[in-house]
């Protein structure tokens, strides 16, 4: 057993504060306590540790004894401040029973008991959806045999509940509740004992689920400041698609989607009217203003969408990259005019519009095509979600392109001058359409890249900031139903260098379909070790959903933006780390 050092529990409790907490597991609280005083025990997936956190947010020091009867070096003591906590932790084998009883002499008396079940193919995780006030509760199987999932809520009608859960699959259990309504649910099979403890809720407050999920768009939402025929107008759009987040140096959430007013179809599909709305949050993701379009093409044949952010840390400015189609008929797949001319009418074209307020307002398009486009490529549109900035201060955003004989590429447009001009770097790929740029610990910049027919994500490393890349690889660890994924360096929008620009970093988090052949189940997965190996994964979506983006917020909570088809909405996603770890 090892302890965290006195002299950095103040740390852990920030941290446990921030990141929020993973599967509770089970227990039994025998007597009162003084409000705020407890006991939280969570797994950690990623190192195989049990993690037990003592928590005192009571006005004076508490005195904590931890017994693991049987267990070395059983009773431990730890005195806690007023307002802090402290943690332990124990490396465990997947499948170790373990019982821990906390005791303080103001009255808490504790036992967390249960299974560890790190490693064992079977986990379940709860959840808030705070849009329908619906506590959940996902039971996830990735053992080769099906498995009898009980679930029991002491007191609550119609527990328990019994679930087949088929090899490889999931079930999600819900219950509409009031927020402030406390739970207990145990979770059991064979070889697994989980129980979550705690009070519903949208929020990361320790005690509560800790992921949280709201609608910001569906086909019902009315967006303000639509483009129509007779001027701008307030309706709602018959597909809301295509996200992506960022969150800026005022820690202001912007989420930005493609408003497909007249249908589903892509830029240059249909009547090609898509304009971008964008959805606001100040308080954290906590709630969002409602949704208005930040920018739309002149006139409703026009086509504007597969919004990028990417913000500038060193001078704050929020770049949202779009591609314009001037014409219905002109996609990704038309031919090529050979020119790359601002005003070409047969050429979709790469453009930005800039926010200097936290995404109050926003300047008119900026047109890139005659310094970024090779006149050679058929077509060329930006990768939709978001761009990144290195930690040299170059500007990176993904872009894909059709070169001369039709061959569909990822790249990257590059600004060393804080987007004063822009340059193309090389191809990462062949046979690669949607990407993400992500920079490792090492200073390398990788692209994450979906392939048009291998249901792998692939790898390709720069040395130069992306300017040249080495082969194109396949992951051996990532599949991929063909599909707009995101991985995302975990640093929170002030963790920067001397020059302003993001610090480097060896964690990072996947966002994509979990599901090797359809857009279901999308997971969020956790590296430590430069995306060489994920051993945290939790889904945070059963079922069907798609394209799916990530943001590290200011708290240290990550953002997942996320669609569902064609006309299921966008939906933010507010999860700790822990909850991933715990999985």
């Amino acid at each position: 057993m090892s302890s965290v050092p006195a002299t950095s529990r103040r740390i852990t409790a920030v941290v446990a504060a921030t990141v929020g907490l993973a599967a509770l597991l089970p227990g039994t609280q025998a007597s009162a306590a003084p409000a705020g005083v407890g006991a939280t025990a969570s797994a950690d997936c990623t190192t195989g540790q049990l993690n037990l956190l003592l928590d005192n947010r009571s006005g004076t020091a508490q005195s904590f004894t931890v017994t693991w009867a049987g267990r070395t070096g059983s009773p431990w003591a730890r005195t806690v401040p007023a307002g802090g906590s402290a943690q332990l932790y124990w490396t465990l084998a997947a499948g170790t029973a373990y019982s821990l009883r906390t005791t303080t002499p103001t009255g808490l008396d504790e036992t967390t008991a249960g299974i560890f079940h790190c490693g064992t193919g079977m986990s379940s995780l709860t959840s808030f959806d705070c849009t329908n006030s619906r506590l959940q509760l996902v039971l996830e199987n990735r053992t080769a045999t099906a498995r009898d999932f009980t679930v029991t809520w002491p007191g609550r009608t119609g527990s328990p509940w019994t679930r087949t859960v088929a090899a490889g699959g999931n079930h999600l259990h819900y219950w509409t509740v009031d927020a402030g309504t406390p739970y207990t649910l145990r979770v059991t099979a064979p070889g697994f004992d989980s129980t979550h403890r705690g009070t519903a809720g949208c929020g990361m407050a320790a005690g509560t689920p800790q992921m949280n999920v709201t609608t910001l768009l569906t086909t019902q939402t009315v967006i303000r400041n639509l483009n129509g025929p007779n001027g701008r107008y307030d309706g709602t759009a018959a597909s809301v698609r295509i996200p992506g987040l960022a969150v800026t140096n005022n820690d202001t959430v912007i989420a930005v989607a493609d408003a497909r007013i007249d249908g589903s179809y892509d830029l240059g599909g249909g009547t090609n009217n898509i304009q971008i709305a964008m959805v606001r949050s100040t308080d954290g993701g906590r709630t969002f203003e409602q949704p208005r379009v930040i920018h739309a093409p002149a006139t409703t044949r026009e086509g504007a969408g597969d919004p990028s952010l990417l913000v500038d840390r060193a001078t704050g400015v929020v770049y949202c990259f779009f591609t314009y189609s001037p014409r219905p008929g002109i996609s990704f797949w038309s031919g090529s005019s050979g020119v790359n001319t601002a005003d070409d009418p047969n050429s979709m074209h790469l453009r930005y519009v800039t926010s200097r307020d936290d995404g109050v307002t926003w300047s008119a398009p900026v047109e890139l095509n005659p310094a970024v486009k090779d006149p050679a490529w058929q077509q060329v549109f930006f990768s939709s979600g978001h761009g990144i900035q290195t930690s040299t201060g170059r500007l990176v955003q993904p872009i894909a392109y059709r070169d001369a004989a039709g061959t569909s590429h990822a790249g990257n447009i590059y600004s060393d001058d804080h987007g004063v001009t822009w340059r193309r770097g090389g191809s990462a790929g062949g046979n690669i359409n949607e990407s993400k740029a992500v920079e490792r610990g090492t200073g390398a910049v990788v692209q994450n890249m979906r392939h048009n027919g291998v249901r792998s994500r692939y790898y390709a490393t720069s040395t130069d900031g992306s300017a040249t890349f080495g082969p194109a690889t396949a992951s051996a660890a990532l599949t991929d139903p063909l599909c707009n994924a995101d991985e995302l360096s975990y640093l929170r929008p002030a963790e920067v260098g001397a020059n302003g620009a993001p610090l480097r970093t060896r964690t990072a988090l996947f966002s994509n379909n979990a599901h090797p052949t359809a857009r279901n189940d999308l997971t969020v997965r956790l590296s430590t070790d430069d995306g060489a190996s994920w051993p945290g994964r939790a889904l945070v979506r059963p079922g069907g959903a798609g394209y799916s983006t990530m943001a590290v917020l200011a708290d240290g909570t990550v953002g997942n933006l996320y669609e569902v088809g064609n006309t299921g909405g966008i939906h933010f996603a507010r999860l700790g780390l822990d909850w991933v770890k715990g999985a």
